[in-house]
């Protein structure tokens, strides 16, 4: 029987033929079963120190303030990974996410928390930015992953009230007061008491967004909400790694 991930390897090979695989930061071509060059991959500014798994930052947070249980990335979100991630929400240069998914997938299982999710979503996006953009991002990272992982998606469990200031022109207070006023829970969609979520976004700065849709998912029952995202800031940037 015929998997999704085979099936969507074999629509790959396909398109291959009349549109040639790209590297999504770069634009040189590829392999079509690739996903990013080798010069750009090398680039990537991967973690090499141990950030704090309960808020995920070198300079702990308050986690006396944090709903979300724990929180992985992958990489700092400077140079080329902002530029990685700029293709992804603008020219959706889908490869990134599913590079980025993999990934993830492989310390979500390493971590334990493959083994505990039962459902996976995603930070909303309005539909009027959605339907402008063609897709939400955070969205196809968490599809991609949950491809990956072989765990059941549920996107109806949060909203977003109005498309509004992206949080990277705000500052952290801001940010905060932002989150908590535009997102909502969509409880009579799903019943989630008792189930752990894997919550995820592109990428992880402040914390507020995260930790706003973190406390409206364990209002609506969630056991635990864990976290993941492609990239985080780091907040101290004389140690910077």
């Amino acid at each position: 029987m015929m998997t999704v991930v085979s099936r969507r390897l074999i629509y790959k090979f396909l398109l291959d033929f009349v549109y040639p695989n790209r590297c999504p930061i770069c634009g040189s071509f590829i392999k079509w079963d690739e996903l990013l060059c080798k010069n750009c991959e090398c680039k990537l500014p991967f973690h090499k120190k141990i950030l704090c798994e309960k808020c995920g930052k070198d300079k702990c947070l308050d986690h006396d303030s944090l709903h979300f249980d724990s929180i992985y990335t992958l990489m700092r979100y400077e140079d080329i990974c902002v530029k990685a991630i700029h293709q992804l929400k603008d020219d959706r240069q889908l490869n990134f996410a599913e590079y980025s998914a993999k990934l993830l997938g492989n310390v979500l299982r390493k971590n334990g928390i493959a083994q505990q999710a039962d459902i996976i979503t995603s930070v909303p996006m309005h539909r009027s930015k959605r339907r402008k953009r063609g897709y939400d991002q955070a969205q196809k990272l968490a599809h991609f992953t949950a491809m990956e992982l072989g765990i059941r998606e549920d996107h109806r469990l949060l909203g977003r009230t109005r498309d509004t200031a992206e949080q990277h022109t705000l500052t952290a207070a801001q940010r905060k007061t932002h989150a908590e006023d535009i997102y909502y829970s969509l409880a009579k969609h799903a019943d989630i008491k008792g189930k752990n979520i894997l919550l995820f976004d592109d990428v992880y700065t402040t914390g507020s967004t995260l930790n706003v849709c973190s406390g409206l998912l364990k209002k609506m029952g969630a056991k635990k909400v864990f976290c993941a995202a492609i990239a985080t800031t780091l907040l101290d940037e004389k140690h910077k790694e």
